[in-house]
């Protein structure tokens, strides 16, 4: 058959023209709030890890302190959680709907994200509680409590981090729900 032989009834109507999409603004903040609390995350384990204090060949690390281990393997949990999340925060940026509509995996993602803040948030507190706890008495009398105090005086600094990526996990969470309870092309 050649071109000619075929017949379109609907030749002379005009298509109108396609409009590009735009970008949902929720999308962006969505995607940039969890690439934020992966990067946020991601430094305050480095931080975490490299902060060692020796003095008289008796050294004091993260791993010395329960609070400290719980932090970190939360912070763990939190960056792989952040690496799933941000294929589908893209996804819904690029093209205004979910990735996976299938309603039990979308009740996951809801609930999962609050378990996710509320981890960060405990590890946040104990971060914090513990290196208050502990620089508070240390005396500073001797060269080993200097050595002390430094170390705890240094914990402030991934605990600060670790609190940023918790404030954005509780945007991401914000903005997840919002995209959920919009029921955003389920």
């Amino acid at each position: 058959m050649s071109q000619f032989d075929m017949y379109d009834p609907d030749h002379h109507r005009q298509q109108p023209p396609q409009q590009p999409r735009k970008k949902s603004k929720l999308g962006l903040l969505l995607l940039a709030s969890r690439v934020s609390t992966l990067a946020s995350l991601l430094v305050s384990i480095v931080i975490l890890r490299s902060n060692k204090k020796t003095y008289d060949g008796a050294s004091v690390y993260y791993d010395d302190f329960h609070s400290y281990g719980f932090t970190f393997w939360v912070m763990i949990v939190g960056c792989v959680y952040s690496l799933l999340q941000i294929p589908f925060a893209l996804y819904f940026f690029l093209r205004g709907e979910l990735l996976i509509r299938y309603t039990g995996f979308v009740k996951f993602e809801f609930y999962a994200d609050k378990v996710m803040v509320v981890l960060l948030a405990t590890a946040v507190g104990a971060t914090f509680g513990a290196t208050t706890d502990m620089d508070e008495h240390v005396r500073n009398d001797n060269e080993w409590e200097h050595t002390l105090h430094d170390f705890w005086r240094l914990m402030y600094l991934p605990a600060s981090f670790l609190l940023v990526g918790f404030a954005t996990s509780i945007i991401s969470a914000i903005f997840s729900s919002e995209i959920i309870l919009a029921g955003s092309k389920l």
